[in-house]
């Protein structure tokens, strides 16, 4: 991963960059219809309380595994999106850059790791 940024949308980092979000992106696509295609056919099995119970987990955790899904896919086309608008690797809060280690390990962070933990933790304040 380069070390300087931001990226130069037309630069070979950049395109390195964008087919790696690129790839992730379709792989949460690919994931998430699983999901929902599995949901489509789990009624079918229901033949009493115990089958119900077991439909309602797989359920809720199919929900999760969607929610959680969605989320990341949000921040990936939020990092497409800033890498062509030439912001890739800038902080979206402070505007410093973000450590390349950070986004070797999370190609579509958009936070510094301080500016990040802020954010968690006044999330976390909010529920």
């Amino acid at each position: 991963m380069p070390s300087r940024y931001p990226l130069d949308p037309a630069s070979p980092d950049a395109a390195a960059v964008r087919a790696t979000l690129q790839a992730r992106r379709d792989a949460l696509g690919r994931e998430i219809g699983a999901v929902r295609d599995a949901a489509e056919t789990r009624g079918a099995d229901v033949l009493d309380h115990k089958d119900e119970a077991s439909l309602r987990e797989r359920t809720e955790v199919g929900d999760a595994e969607v929610a959680r899904d969605v989320a990341e896919l949000r921040e990936v086309e939020t990092a497409l999106r800033r890498l062509e608008e030439g912001r890739y690797g800038l902080c979206m809060d402070c505007d410093e850059p973000v450590d390349p280690r950070r986004l070797a390990a999370e190609p579509f962070a958009v936070r510094c790791a301080a500016c990040q933990t802020r954010a968690e933790q006044a999330r976390a304040l909010r529920r």
